[in-house]
């Protein structure tokens, strides 16, 4: 048999192919099925931690007044006045075992029909969490959040 027409063959040419994916073989399972990398997360340990978190709030109407306080009754953030849209503030805020409950006061006065309250949080290395009152009136609610320990 002729070597020239051995090599030009579809048969030689389909084991070029396979040989060349079996080269390849080792370094591409290597990047396809490599560790997945650790994505950085806050630890929050089981005492306490004082933790910077950026408050948003959203009003869909303008209330009279508004008052977030912690479980213990401490104000910890007050506005008068307030027009409808959002207002952003930064606070630092114990976190106990990854747990936050806050209670939300809002005063809307005469106002007719139902309206609604965004509370969302955004804690230095821990994903944002929203939450929201809905009433008329005269809105007292308690908002829980919680992030899941690492």
């Amino acid at each position: 048999m002729n070597l020239r027409k051995l090599l030009t063959s579809p048969l030689s040419a389909t084991a070029g192919v396979i040989a060349g994916l079996a080269l390849l073989a080792v370094p591409i399972r290597q990047l396809t099925s490599a560790p997945p990398v650790p994505v950085p997360t806050a630890n929050l340990a089981a005492t306490s931690d004082m933790v910077h978190t950026w408050f948003k709030l959203k009003l869909l109407m303008p209330a009279k007044s508004v008052k977030l306080s912690n479980p213990a009754g401490d104000v910890i953030w007050k506005l008068a006045e307030t027009p409808a849209g959002d207002v952003e503030t930064e606070i630092g805020l114990q976190l106990v075992a990854g747990t936050l409950d806050l209670t939300l006061h809002v005063d809307f006065g005469d106002q007719a029909g139902e309206t609604a309250v965004f509370l969302t949080l955004l804690p230095d290395g821990l994903e944002e969490q929203t939450r929201h009152a809905i009433g008329s009136g005269i809105l007292d609610e308690s908002l829980h959040f919680s992030w899941p320990i690492h």
